[in-house]
């Protein structure tokens, strides 16, 4: 797997696909990696596919220091320009979806179709980040781990694949502290409310039937944007691509590989 500089931070960056396949880049939730969409390649097999561990996750560097969700839309762009690609269709997971928002927003030219799964583009409690990057410095990640997972998934999903709970855990639990902290500085700070309306990809918008109040994002980012529309899996929480990839990868193909439009075309 090559690394790729942004910055303070070397990102670990797996490329699969044909070469002349049209580019997609897949962005996980808070506390995953790259393998988090192993359900998504044979789906995605025909495209040029960038995987990559968020600064502060998996093999990528975690520096010291808050984080923001600029920074991790400017890491994004450091990866398309150090693969040579103008232009690519995004996928992002919870916090994989404000670095998309953020830069469909601000690089429009860079960002063919959007997608967005259970994410948001505004947390209201602010304070429990603060509270949670304090316990894991203090505590290390092994607790919140558990009980962050364990809280984003549905109880089917977890009497019935706890071998999968399990990965998903331990791969929260491996972030370094400090990576972790930096990250929820994203979560606590981000708003991009305001920038929804500038959004002009063709934007699918995916939720997930037991996602309880988080679920009200949804319309929210539907329609704020210019061109969205929605899809609500079901037997899946917050983490849909994991719980119910089936229903996931036929709503993010449907998506992808729609027809050709106008809204397609990079704004002049």
């Amino acid at each position: 797997m090559p690394f790729i500089a942004s910055g303070d931070c070397r990102l670990n960056v797996l490329v699969e696909g044909p070469e002349d396949g049209l580019p997609v880049i897949l962005s996980h939730h808070l506390g995953g990696n790259i393998a988090c969409f192993d359900a998504q390649m044979p789906a995605l097999a025909h495209r040029r596919v960038v995987r990559f561990d968020t600064r502060g996750h998996g093999a990528s560097d975690a520096p010291e220091g808050s984080y923001s969700v600029e920074t991790l839309g400017q890491d994004v762009l450091a990866i398309l320009d150090a693969l040579g690609m103008e232009r690519a269709d995004y996928v992002g997971v919870s916090q994989g979806g404000m670095t998309g928002m953020w830069l469909a927003a601000n690089h429009p030219g860079r960002i063919r179709r959007l997608v967005l799964a259970n994410s948001t583009p505004f947390i209201p409690n602010k304070p429990v980040w603060d509270e949670l990057a304090a316990k894991a410095r203090a505590e290390g990640m092994a607790g919140i781990a558990r009980s962050t997972i364990e809280s984003w998934l549905s109880d089917g999903f977890r009497a019935g694949h706890k071998d999968a709970v399990e990965r998903l855990v331990a791969a929260m639990a491996g972030m370094a502290p400090v990576g972790y902290a930096g990250n929820t500085s994203v979560l606590r700070d981000v708003d991009l409310r305001a920038a929804l309306a500038s959004i002009s990809a063709p934007t699918l918008v995916i939720g997930g039937a037991e996602d309880g109040p988080r679920g009200a994002s949804v319309p929210v980012m539907t329609q704020g944007v210019q061109n969205g529309r929605s899809v609500i899996l079901p037997n899946a929480a917050h983490l849909g691509y994991v719980e119910n990839p089936a229903a996931f990868n036929d709503a993010l193909l449907a998506h992808l590989d729609a027809p050709a439009s106008a809204a397609d075309q990079p704004p002049q």
